[in-house]
């Protein structure tokens, strides 16, 4: 997973390889080294230098970057010795965009509010 990180950071990960595990991989790495407010600020800033150099600078979108960074951080919590590859393969075995459908409906989720930042859900509180 380091190597995926490393690539990630040096925008040599090719773009077909920056999937929702990867995104994972490095929420769970950022927030294993840095407070999650340093953590969610490097994610949103390295996110979107990666995708301006690798793919298309129209690609972050905010609130999804916080909501996973969210949950994330409330699975370290609750499981502090699990390894990198274990915590991505949980995560996202139950975390995904579906999962994030139950909390947004797809107009708040695609609305450009929630692209350029956070907005609280529409259809449910959100659990983590």
């Amino acid at each position: 997973m380091a190597d995926l990180v490393d690539g990630f950071e040096a925008c040599t990960l090719p773009f077909p390889n920056w999937t929702h595990r990867s995104h994972l991989a490095v929420a769970v790495s950022y927030l294993r080294r840095f407070p999650f407010t340093a953590a969610l600020d490097r994610a949103r800033e390295r996110i979107q230098v990666y995708n301006r150099t690798r793919g298309s600078g129209e690609g972050y979108h905010e609130t999804i970057t916080v909501v996973f960074m969210r949950v994330v951080a409330a699975y370290l919590k609750r499981h502090p010795d699990t390894g990198v590859a274990t915590a991505v393969a949980d995560l996202a075995a139950t975390c995904d965009m579906a999962w994030v459908a139950r909390y947004y409906s797809a107009e708040r989720l695609g609305s450009a509010d929630a692209k350029a930042g956070f907005v609280e859900p529409d259809l449910r509180e959100l659990a983590y």
